[in-house]
């Protein structure tokens, strides 16, 4: 199961249809169970006690193998490289794969590639879909497949000067928006930001002589880490913290965000805090919030239909609302907590990832999640802020309303997210999308992955095994450059970003010589071109992984020059 909240409702479910079978749980935050029939875990967990050699997880001791939400074995996910390996194992445990969304591809031969390299890897030979009509015989009650989302766009004027979409380069957000800044090309809101926080950051460096501000750093989550991990070193940097992590909300959106930023402010009490500080910190903040003339039109398009689905679901009202940032599920319950009308009809949960926080200062326990979801079905709360933690496979059988604040990036979102609202008369509805994928494309996205899944032969699926051979020479070949002369020392890190490089996961297993006292490595690299190992013997366990990716990469070197 992707999530520790699934691994504990699937768990629950199977013991509830087999009671005569032990059922075991696993995931990170818990133990292996010495005994079980039937192991329900996360993958992540699976993995990594798999190298650390518990035989009990050996894959030749599972009959069967159940990847649920199977799509994601195609991007680089833990089931990605646990499908990898089983494919690599000499076991041949029976392979399900369930999911209500086979790919993330859109358009008509990506995804005919994705489901071919699914389908290759784990050795799938038939797939079964079921019908509108099977669905409801099992108690879904919502739109069916194909349904076309009701989209409610806001009436809202973008500043003109953020980045276009088609310039939009993940791996350059960071440097491509202090580009803009020193150039002045950003958003007059992004410019005002920057400025309140670099007065913030002098008046910090006045009194503590090593603080270096950490917007230099890539990883834009550290910001407000930092700032939180010093606050003891000086009484602003609690006021540094959010306004590092709403400059991070702002930077992820491409400059789009402003009102989602402005709202988190808010809701820290930025603008009240301004009083009590000195010159020329509180003119500073004074004027960022004097100066705003953000558009709150997307907040109040949500209210809109808010407003309507209460009116429409009356007592009966459970909604779910879809963002994509943790933090986002703060700010819009704070929003709707504190909005005057909404405020008497709505008690809203977040739910999100227990195991990373939005922030430094606002997370939710696992405690925490567990309760949100007991009392929206009972009713004590009839409202769900969340990402995608509950957009997949979640059983949130009483929601009758699912709203998507922020625009849908491919179909399986689109899929997930309409199938947690159950009910009869249930709604779906988007209030924003974007222009290359309109909730019609989605739709139609939806439709072709059924009719590829109804027409599934093994045989069809052969030529994109013979293309991905292909594509994996090419990236093998253009991964050549990692595998010269490694030494010792950065020869892990160079075998890394060569596999990263060729989409391969290693297979790796360490073991210990009581005798000896020395530890022996073997890692193997085995793609659909070659299988190839390296071995290393140390005294400690890291230098023998070190000596074993050397041998690796030499022997990779060889293989790669015969090819």
């Amino acid at each position: 199961m992707p999530t520790i909240p699934l691994v504990n409702q699937q768990a629950t479910a199977i013991e509830s249809h087999l009671s005569k079978l032990s059922i075991g749980q696993f995931n990170g935050e818990s133990s292996l169970p010495k005994k079980f029939d039937v192991l329900v875990t996360t993958p992540k967990a699976f993995e990594s006690a798999q190298a650390r050699g518990i035989t009990s997880l050996s894959w030749q001791r599972f009959n069967a193998v159940i990847f649920d939400e199977v799509h994601h074995a195609i991007k680089d996910h833990p089931y990605r490289h646990l499908a990898l390996k089983l494919n690599q194992s000499s076991a041949s445990p029976r392979v399900v794969g369930l999911t209500a969304s086979l790919t993330y591809s859109v358009g008509d031969k990506k995804i005919n590639e994705s489901v071919g390299r699914l389908c290759n890897e784990l050795r799938i030979e038939k797939i079964e879909t079921a019908s509108n009509e099977e669905l409801t015989s099992c108690g879904y009650s919502g739109a069916g497949r194909g349904t076309l989302a009701e989209v409610r766009m806001p009436d809202v004027n973008l500043s003109s000067n953020i980045v276009p979409p088609k310039d939009r380069k993940p791996h350059l957000m960071h440097k491509m928006f202090f580009s803009r800044i020193k150039n002045g090309d950003a958003t007059e809101f992004s410019t005002k930001l920057v400025e309140t926080i670099r007065v913030l950051e002098r008046s910090v460096k006045e009194e503590v002589q090593d603080f270096e501000s950490p917007l230099a750093n890539t990883s834009l989550k550290k910001w407000g880490e930092y700032a939180h991990k010093n606050s003891h070193c000086h009484t602003l940097f609690p006021l540094l913290e959010h306004f590092y992590e709403g400059l991070r909300l702002l930077v992820v959106s491409w400059e789009e965000n402003e009102d989602v930023v402005l709202a988190y402010l808010l809701m820290m009490q930025i603008d009240k805090s301004a009083d009590k500080l000195p010159d020329p910190i509180a003119p500073s903040i004074r004027s960022f919030f004097d100066s705003q003339q953000v558009s709150l039109g997307r907040f109040d398009n949500l209210f809109s239909v808010l407003r309507e689905k209460i009116e429409q679901y009356d007592k009966d009202f459970r909604c779910i609302l879809f963002v994509k940032q943790r933090i986002k599920t703060h700010i819009l319950k704070h929003v709707i907590e504190t909005h005057s009308d909404l405020s008497q009809h709505i008690k809203a949960e977040c739910i999100y990832a227990t195991s990373t926080p939005a922030t430094a200062s606002l997370s939710v326990s696992k405690q925490d999640s567990e309760k949100a979801f007991k009392r929206f079905g009972t009713g004590s709360s009839n409202m769900l802020i969340g990402t995608n933690v509950v957009e997949e496979g979640m059983d949130v059988p009483e929601a009758n309303c699912v709203i998507y604040f922020d625009p849908m990036d491919h179909a399986v979102s689109y899929v997930q997210g309409r199938g947690r609202a159950r009910q009869a008369q249930s709604s779906f509805i988007m209030l924003d999308q974007r222009e290359d994928r309109p909730a019609s494309l989605l739709a139609e996205q939806e439709s072709e992955q059924h009719k590829v899944a109804s027409s599934f032969k093994p045989e069809n699926f052969k030529r994109y095994r013979e293309e991905e051979v292909s594509s994996q020479k090419q990236r093998e070949l253009s991964g050549a450059k990692h595998l010269l002369e490694p030494s010792v020392d950065t020869s892990v890190a160079n075998l890394n970003t060569y596999c990263k490089k060729t989409k391969v996961v290693l297979d790796e297993k360490i073991s210990n010589a009581a005798s000896t006292n020395m530890w022996s490595c073997k890692l193997v690299y085995k793609s659909l071109t070659r299988n190839v190992s390296g071995a290393g013997t140390a005294v400690s366990k890291k230098v023998a992984k070190r000596v074993a990716a050397v041998e690796l990469l030499r022997a990779l070197k060889v293989s790669t020059d015969s090819a």
